[in-house]
């Protein structure tokens, strides 16, 4: 991508076709007032990722914290039992679809703030308030965050039959089971909606990968707007 600004469209026009010329992508950045800016993005350090990833460990943090209040502080000091082996898997566990969630909501919900404010002024040509015009701007890394918490979420959940904790808990239910000489029905509703649970987030999250993969500029640009609206409702 090659950005360009200035003030006289005739001017800028033709330079974005030299651009073209030349093999590469032309970027409008507006007038004049942002070349100072676009003349320091390289000594700039993932600008657009700033506020994402502040945002995310935001997030993470203070779910963890709630997390760690309710599942471990609150039994040791009430019920004197120690759960801390939960801060390895079972809170980033429950922390990873919660940010996930909050952040792909987030990446949509600038979209509809935009389209409020410009029913509310009549035209799409007025300039958005800056915070709006940023927000908008850093979606796509807004959404490959949330991908990369969707991502460890799935990881956490694959471990989940090989833990300690929950291998104890099925031999223990099997062993009471065998002492007591009862032997529990398979609940067909329950097996239903757990087996609908975890497809539903298998097919979840094939979507979400596949929202990723089409945000990225080098597939972007081989889909035209009908497939990327398709993938985008999808």
């Amino acid at each position: 991508q090659v950005f360009v600004c200035g003030d006289n469209t005739e001017a800028k026009q033709m330079v974005m076709d030299i651009v073209r010329a030349l093999g590469l992508t032309p970027l409008d950045q507006g007038s004049l007032l942002a070349a100072q800016e676009i003349e320091n993005y390289p000594l700039q350090l993932f600008p657009m990722w700033k506020f994402p990833i502040l945002l995310s460990l935001g997030l993470a943090a203070f779910f963890f914290i709630y997390s760690l209040i309710r599942d471990i502080i609150y039994p040791y000091v009430y019920e004197n039992k120690d759960f801390s082996f939960f801060i390895a898997i079972s809170i980033p566990n429950r922390i990873c679809p919660v940010v996930a969630l909050i952040l792909l909501a987030l990446v949509y919900l600038p979209g509809v703030l935009a389209a409020i404010i410009q029913l509310y002024r009549g035209t799409k040509y007025c300039r958005f308030p800056d915070w709006l015009d940023k927000w908008m701007l850093c979606r796509k890394q807004l959404g490959l965050v949330a991908l990369a918490f969707a991502s460890l979420h799935v990881l956490y959940t694959l471990v989940i039959p090989i833990r300690s904790f929950v291998r104890w808990r099925i031999s223990s239910r099997i062993l009471s089971q065998a002492l007591n000489n009862v032997t529990e029905p398979l609940n067909t509703t329950h097996a239903w909606l757990s087996d609908s649970y975890l497809a539903l987030g298998i097919l979840g999250f094939f979507l979400f990968v596949l929202l990723g993969i089409t945000s990225l500029p080098s597939v972007s640009n081989n889909v035209n707007w009908r497939e990327f609206r398709f993938v985008q409702v999808g």
